[in-house]
């Protein structure tokens, strides 16, 4: 009996086929009388065959038996065999005397009437080769490595496909993936697809959520929620019965919101799904000065309903507690939410947002009035108090003549909203602007785009914040085992190296080398003291610098007018220098913020939820099993392959196993089936939102362009000119001649696309 098998098992097989002839060595040219075990042995045998000749196979008939119904022959042929149905049309309708009306695309065929084929015929309990036809009406392809390309001889193994699957869920390119795996085989010609055969797995995955997209979700927090009791998810749906705005956040970030949710930012983000829906992280940060995600939304509008569902819906799963800041961008629909949802909360406007829209509107005046920009940026980040910003901001008004200006009217009048002097008494964890939302938003963009699905994007939410936690674990063991170096002998900077984290006590040292600048004088003793600061040598052109600083020795109270301590959570630099002044060397407790030191967020350290093998069925957790049993086999078959004796005891034991083995899986996957099914059932009713219906990238947005940046000059249509200043509508030419000039199609759309513009710039 021959098959496939054995040519896998003899010392010859198709991928030799550089060193043998298929013509000459009958182990590998099909006859008649062949017999196989079964027919898909003998469409092996004859592809490997075509593989060496240099064609390409195809299964072309089945033949049922007329008493028994079962299949009594098959009939395999060359994949040239026969004439595309085009051709037959056409043949057709030259038979009938008809023309085609509609003409129809011209498409290429690679039929060519092909005979050769090769059929096999159930014969006394085998499959026996009846007909066998070598002669080919085409030229072969001879070489070993464009003979791969065929269709019949392209395939992947199943371990592949869940390679390009798990590289995929990574976000790895389908370029970079198709490298991998030829790097992986050795060579290109050892692999048996092609890139787009990679491109084809990963379309059939992502049109495997195609309608249940929130349905995959949805069951995928369910199953979350068993692993994790503390788990949380809710959606919104409208009047159709399609998802409006969904949000989840884990049991971890639940029980981290209690110590450090004081402060959050909060901004959206866009083309992070194919459902255009935008991204809404809660950010805050922890006690490594770390940021940290206090749970994700989505949402299909920016509208204030939308936002008051979900500050609700957060202030519900943080059990009921909510922020005391909260720093956003000017969205008004976000801004009347939270007016509704945190009434008692401080809402501060980005002032990042407001600095970059300043230099929008005002770089003209950056460039032409010297000392502008440095003035907008002193009164704003120095004035310490409201006092000081309104008597500075009329004072750079007046200096620079800019009482009439637009956009700073606009900035003024708006100025309790972002201004830091209005938030000096109010800890904001050091935090001014969104910055951490933006960062962890270009994170995301990372691993998705506006091609991915909702699904997709939720696993790829999820190792992020795996990521943060586990940085946030590696930092915990570095705060508590590693000893900072201290650079002084000061005992205030022993005190605090014993209780706050390692990136805390980097800033901390910070604050202790500038304590070094400056003078005190004594206003009144062991009570007041102004710190002077006439000088800083790491900014240019400071102006002096005075602060105030009241002290209680026998209470250990000291407060300073920069209000660093209210804002920072560490003592400013002032306190410090007036402390060793009167001979307070000791870091008092008041003054040690919990947030900030090593055991904070003590009981939120480990979730009820580790990940584990044992638990679910998710390509991650297949792949951490593999892992950990690739090793041990490998180092068991490099055992075994040394021994006769061991290999033949091994065979039969493999055997065994793996029946034992199917059984364990079939079981595991019929009780996974049942629970997926009744978990379904949540989230019955739900439909999809709409898709985004866009091809391809979405265009990136035009480079930004100041108004100083002078516009390059533009020419004339008719005379050429890029210095006259005018256009083919008013060239002198045009009105010398007194004559109409007629302008093509392409002048005439370029002069109205240069006049557009003109008056764009000018309103």
């Amino acid at each position: 009996m021959s098959s496939i098998s054995n040519v896998d098992e003899g010392t010859k097989s198709p991928s030799d086929g550089d060193d043998i002839d298929p013509h000459e060595d009958p182990e590998f040219t099909p006859f008649v009388g062949k017999v196989f075990a079964t027919s898909d042995d003998a469409f092996d045998f004859y592809n490997a065959y075509a593989l060496l000749k240099g064609f390409s196979i195809r299964r072309r008939n089945n033949y049922k038996s007329s008493k028994l119904g079962d299949v009594s022959a098959n009939l395999f042929s060359c994949s040239k065999e026969g004439i595309s149905k085009k051709e037959k049309d056409a043949r057709k309708a030259r038979e009938e005397g008809a023309h085609e009306r509609t003409p129809q695309k011209d498409r290429a065929s690679s039929r060519t009437g092909c005979k050769a084929r090769l059929r096999i015929t159930f014969l006394d309990e085998a499959w026996k080769v009846t007909v066998f036809d070598d002669v080919h009406n085409h030229p072969l392809v001879i070489s070993p490595s464009k003979v791969r390309s065929l269709h019949s001889h392209r395939s992947m193994s199943p371990e592949v496909v869940d390679t390009i699957k798990g590289m995929y869920a990574q976000n790895i390119e389908t370029a970079k993936i198709h490298e991998y795996l030829k790097v992986r085989n050795g060579a290109k010609r050892s692999l048996k697809f092609k890139r787009k055969d990679v491109s084809n797995v990963i379309a059939s995955e992502n049109r495997r959520l195609v309608g249940i997209d929130v349905e995959s979700s949805l069951v995928y927090f369910q199953k979350k929620k068993e692993e994790d009791a503390e788990f949380f998810y809710d959606v919104e749906i409208d009047k159709s019965g399609r998802l409006k705005n969904m949000f989840w956040v884990d049991g971890r970030a639940r029980r981290a919101f209690q110590e450090f949710g004081d402060v959050v930012t909060f901004d959206t983000t866009f083309q992070t799904n194919k459902f255009s829906m935008p991204v809404a992280p809660f950010i805050g940060v922890n006690h490594h000065r770390m940021s940290i995600i206090f749970g994700i939304a989505m949402l299909r509008s920016e509208e204030t309903t939308s936002f008051i569902w979900l500050f609700e819906t957060w202030v519900k799963a943080m059990y009921g507690k909510k922020p005391q800041v909260i720093i956003t961008d000017q969205d008004a629909a976000m801004r009347i939410a939270i007016k509704v949802v945190f009434p008692n909360a401080v809402h501060r406007c980005c002032q990042w947002h407001m600095m970059r829209k300043a230099r929008e509107h005002l770089g003209i005046l950056y460039n032409s009035k010297k000392g502008f920009e440095d003035d907008l940026k002193r009164v704003i980040n120095r004035s310490m108090t409201v006092s000081d910003f309104e008597e500075g901001w009329r004072h750079m008004l007046k200096k620079h003549k800019l009482g009439n200006n637009r956009h700073l009217k606009n900035m003024y009048e708006k100025r309790s909203e972002w201004v830091p002097a209005y938030f000096r008494g109010t800890f904001f964890a050091d935090m001014s602007t969104t910055q951490r939302s933006e960062s962890a938003n270009s994170s995301l963009k990372i691993w998705t785009n506006n091609h991915k699905s909702m699904y997709q994007l939720v696993l790829n939410v999820e190792k992020i914040v795996d990521n943060i936690w586990e940085k946030e674990s590696d930092e915990d063991i570095a705060s508590m085992n590693v000893v900072p170096k201290l650079t002084s002998f000061h005992r205030i900077e022993k005190d605090a190296s014993q209780v706050y984290t390692r990136k805390v006590m980097k800033l901390f040292k910070e604050i202790l080398k500038e304590s070094q600048l400056g003078e005190v004088d004594e206003i009144e003793k062991d009570a007041l003291y102004q710190v002077t600061i006439k000088e800083h040598p790491d900014i240019k052109n400071w102006i002096l610098e005075s602060y105030m600083v009241k002290i209680n020795k026998l209470e250990d109270i000291v407060s300073c007018s920069c209000k660093g301590y209210e804002f920072e959570g560490l003592l400013c630099s002032h306190a410090i220098k007036v402390m060793h002044h009167v001979n307070m060397f000791h870091l008092p407790n008041r003054y040690i913020m919990k947030r900030w030191c090593k055991d904070a967020n003590a009981c939120a350290k480990r979730s009820k939820f580790e990940r584990s093998m044992d638990i679910g069925s998710t390509q991650e957790q297949e792949s951490l099993r593999f892992a950990t049993l690739k090793p041990r086999v490998i180092k068991l078959l490099n055992k075994v392959s040394k021994s006769s004796e061991a290999f033949k005891k091994f065979q039969g034991l493999l055997s065994m196993v793996e029946q034992e083995m199917q059984d364990v899986v079939n079981e595991e996957e019929t009780l996974t089936h049942e629970v997926g099914t009744l978990t379904s059932t949540l989230s019955q009713g739900i439909i999809d939102p709409p898709i985004s219906q866009c091809k391809g990238k979405r265009k990136r947005p035009q480079r930004f362009k100041p108004p100083s940046e002078p516009k390059k000059p533009r020419k004339c249509g008719i005379c050429g000119s890029k210095k006259g200043g005018h256009n083919a509508r008013t060239c002198p030419l045009k009105k010398g001649s007194g004559d109409d000039i007629e302008l093509d199609d392409s002048q005439e759309d370029a002069e109205a696309e240069s006049d557009g513009e003109y008056e764009d710039s000018s309103n």
